[in-house]
């Protein structure tokens, strides 16, 4: 999501799966590559551990190259920065019940139902038997943010590492507030639209055509794939309303640099 409005918009250059496609994963030096909608890339796939060591190795935040780096693996694409080359984070964070809906969905279209990858288990499994079977994957955010993603059960422990992850080291976005989002992330990394095609293209993506937008069924809260996937998400739904807080308070950074 921000991964096309920032580069088809703002024309940033990225680092992210995409730079590793067509073969360029195995060059031997960076350079930028474009591929489709116009988006630039460094030619490196933060997505993977292995990528990551490869982007760090070719001193990927010293080359100049790259203007944002996208990554699933925090803790790992951390280590690509050092103390003269410091990064700096933002996360659009989405209802934990929505998301997992929509990645389940995007998944069963794309991937388990297409003939090349199907699978015949789940290309047809309803989302309530699948969680039902045991399938999913729970808490995300939260192993994401503590870099447990193998862990078995999460404890509150783990909630509170998360809390303060995205207290003191984040700039936080939230899908349900797009515009808002953006426009902070514009100001607090100075990511401007350069000219009114730019802006025209932003406000495009922003009010209307959502990039990656997947249609699929609504889960209603209140039903029973609701319940499932929640009492799977338990700390992720703390974790969320308190970035929701974080995202209210955050405000007051923002409505001071207008002040001054």
């Amino acid at each position: 999501v921000a991964e096309l409005v920032l580069g088809s918009c703002l024309k940033l250059t990225l680092a992210a799966d995409a730079g590793a496609s067509e073969g360029h994963g195995h060059e031997d030096s960076l350079k930028k590559v474009t591929f489709a909608r116009s988006v630039t890339y460094v030619n490196v796939d933060t997505s993977t551990h292995q990528g990551i060591e490869r982007a760090k190795k070719l001193n990927l935040a010293s080359s100049g190259l790259v203007d944002v780096v996208i990554s699933p693996l925090l803790h790992d694409a951390s280590s690509l920065f050092t103390s003269t080359r410091r990064g700096r984070m933002f996360t659009i964070i989405r209802h934990p019940v929505e998301r997992a809906a929509s990645l389940f969905y995007f998944i069963q279209d794309t991937q388990w139902k297409q003939p090349i990858t199907k699978n015949d288990q789940f290309a047809d499994i309803s989302i309530e038997n699948f969680y039902k079977g045991g399938f999913a994957e729970n808490n995300w955010m939260t192993r994401f943010l503590t870099n447990e993603l193998t862990k078995g059960e999460l404890t509150d422990d783990d909630l509170l590492v998360a809390k303060e992850v995205l207290k003191k080291k984040c700039l936080i976005g939230l899908l349900e507030e797009k515009a808002e989002t953006f426009d902070r992330i514009e100001k607090y990394f100075g990511w401007k639209p350069k000219n009114s095609s730019e802006q025209e293209c932003l406000e495009k993506k922003l009010e209307w055509a959502w990039p990656m937008k997947h249609r699929h069924y609504n889960i209603e809260e209140g039903t029973d794939a609701w319940y499932l996937i929640a009492n799977q998400n338990k700390l992720d739904l703390q974790l969320y309303q308190y970035a929701k807080e974080l995202f209210q308070k955050q405000a007051e950074l923002f409505e001071r640099k207008k002040v001054g």
